[in-house]
């Protein structure tokens, strides 16, 4: 199962996700839902450093499909609109595959 953690502020802004695990939909190389959440992780990240100006750190380990990302800062409009965008991707994937995606949610 794909554990997804989201942190948020006490303003309720998001500030970062963790992602961990393997979905075990089906095998390696042919699993949508793993495919699904990593895409969605990996466009979150790019987007941030791409459009972006706040610092932010992530951390990843391919082979556990580990990732941490983590606003250094108070995110900004277009990073909360970014990190609004995961959060209602990762909610999909989780409504429609709740046998393999599970979302939690962290102050921090």
């Amino acid at each position: 199962m794909i554990k997804v953690t989201i942190y948020k502020n006490a303003n309720s802004d998001t500030m970062g996700f963790y992602v961990s695990g393997h979905a075990g939909y089906a095998d390696s190389g042919s699993d949508i839902v793993c495919s699904a959440v990593s895409a969605l992780a990996i466009t979150v990240v790019n987007s941030v450093e791409r459009f972006c100006e706040e610092a932010f750190h992530v951390d990843s380990d391919q082979k556990n499909g580990d990732m941490k990302f983590l606003f250094d800062e108070q995110p900004g409009h277009d990073a909360l609109l970014i990190m609004g965008v995961f959060e209602t991707g990762i909610t999909d994937i989780s409504e429609s595959y709740s046998d393999f995606v599970c979302i939690t949610f962290k102050e921090v």
